[in-house]
């Protein structure tokens, strides 16, 4: 019996040393991480310490760039390789990064090879970002990318966020202090235009999953609204039975391009080489007023894996000082150009961009 008794206390004594070993190995854990809510409302534990990031999907990597964090970046998409943009210009290093996949699709056993403390990825569902968690064994933290149009505050809100968490609350809020002065700029200038005398403009060449030639467009193109410009295919939401200012692509048909004749068009230089076709084969485009007026600009590709919101406030100037010389004759829309890309991505990528695309300019046409 006393044997008995004796052995049992030997048990619970044991069972008591590797219960405290496990609460310390726990509470040790506790002080290296900690709980945050992603913008999603999800709970996840992150590292107190965050060394090694991975940016997915479209215009994560951007933001980073924005925040000046590349130097926690340890992978990139396949993509990023090959991608002639704004955010790759600034930083060509990131292009030597290991590879998470090919094109924009991870995976899982490269993600989780490279090691990233934490993973932001934007456009992802809850039951995705819980998934790729799961399969990753690393904190996955999603974000929001917003708009320049109803959802700006969103844009605020993921840099406050991943700013906070990067060390980068300082850059983040000088971000968005310039971002604001930026568009309160733009639109002070035109403020005192009224309706009669507003511009029509149209937007055509946009880029949606590949290049589009003058059909395509958008219908909430953010210069646009910035500049007190009528968009003639603005009214496309309450075509479409919508009054959500989020319909960002749209193709149109040229009988009603050729019903709009806008007054001004403006051909994102993504779509010059399938417009060149165009205008070859479709002589209907030639019969528009603006090409018979000379009244046709190109401005800077925006729209490559998202939008490029440091392109669209470029664009903004050009097409301002194209359509309202007086209120912007103060403006040198080149200096300006790189001024705002040094801003937000750190470097002066303006030559890089002209280089690569070409100048912001009027296009002369003959048939």
């Amino acid at each position: 019996m006393g044997q008995s008794k004796y052995k049992y206390q030997i048990i619970l004594y044991l069972f008591l040393l590797v219960l405290s070993a496990c609460n310390f190995n726990a509470n040790k854990n506790n002080k290296n991480t900690r709980q945050v809510r992603d913008m999603l409302g999800r709970g996840v534990s992150i590292p107190n310490n965050i060394k090694n990031i991975v940016a997915l999907n479209a215009g994560t990597l951007r933001l980073i760039v924005w925040l000046d964090a590349t130097e926690f970046v340890c992978a990139v998409e396949g993509n990023e390789k090959k991608r002639q943009v704004p955010y790759l210009f600034a930083h060509p290093e990131l292009r030597e990064k290991p590879i998470i996949g090919t094109g924009n699709m991870p995976e899982a056993e490269l993600l989780a090879a490279t090691a990233p403390d934490v993973i932001f990825a934007t456009y992802m569902t809850k039951a995705e970002a819980d998934k790729l968690q799961e399969r990753t064994s690393v904190p996955v933290l999603a974000v929001k990318y917003g708009n320049f149009n109803d959802e700006i505050d969103t844009v605020y809100n993921t840099l406050r966020f991943m700013g906070g968490l990067l060390n980068r609350t300082n850059r983040a809020g000088k971000i968005i202090q310039y971002i604001e002065n930026t568009i309160a700029d733009l639109e002070n200038r035109t403020i005192n235009i009224d309706n009669g005398n507003m511009p029509e403009a149209y937007i055509g060449g946009v880029a949606y999953r590949g290049s589009h030639g003058i059909n395509s467009t958008e219908p909430n193109y953010p210069s646009f609204n910035f500049l007190n410009i009528k968009n003639v295919a603005g009214g496309l939401k309450k075509t479409m039975g919508s009054n959500s200012v989020n319909l960002t692509n749209a193709f149109i048909d040229k009988e009603q391009v050729i019903e709009w004749d806008p007054e001004f068009i403006f051909l994102d230089m993504a779509g010059v080489h399938p417009f060149n076709s165009q205008i070859l084969s479709e002589a209907w485009i030639g019969e528009l007023s603006a090409f018979k007026a000379g009244r046709v600009y190109t401005v800077f590709p925006y729209n490559w894996y998202t939008t490029n919101y440091s392109t669209i406030l470029v664009n903004s100037y050009f097409i301002g000082k194209f359509l309202y010389p007086l209120e912007f004759s103060d403006i040198d829309p080149d200096a300006k150009a790189a001024e705002i890309y040094h801003n937000l991505l750190g470097d002066n990528v303006y030559p890089e961009m002209v280089g690569h695309y070409g100048l912001a300019r009027k296009i002369p046409f003959t048939k």
